[in-house]
């Protein structure tokens, strides 16, 4: 298994990032196939409130974490999806940093 972990920090606030979560759940749902499920008003272990998004398919799963400053991605791989690894984290990194402008 291969494992990709992204951040992004941003000044968007709670409402507008969670504007670019609902974006990127689309996306995800409609050009990668992924089962996406949203759970809002999480409290994480920094004590923080979060959004979380769900999301899996075969090969590949993780979760979107969405607070007031900063967005985290981790992305689990399964073994034929790893070989792609690098491409898929460019693809992600490049959608992320469009959809949050």
């Amino acid at each position: 298994m291969a494992e990709i972990f992204i951040q992004r920090d941003h000044t968007l606030g709670m409402e507008k990032a969670r504007a670019v979560a609902a974006q990127w759940q689309k996306e995800a749902e409609e050009d990668w196939g992924m089962d996406c499920t949203y759970v809002a008003n999480e409290t994480n272990e920094k004590g923080e409130v979060q959004d979380r998004l769900n999301f899996e398919r075969a090969g590949a799963s993780g979760h979107l974490c969405v607070t007031a400053t900063h967005l985290s991605m981790r992305l689990e791989l399964g073994f034929l999806m790893a070989s792609f690894k690098d491409k898929i984290e460019e693809k992600i990194s490049s959608n992320l940093d469009k959809l949050l402008g």
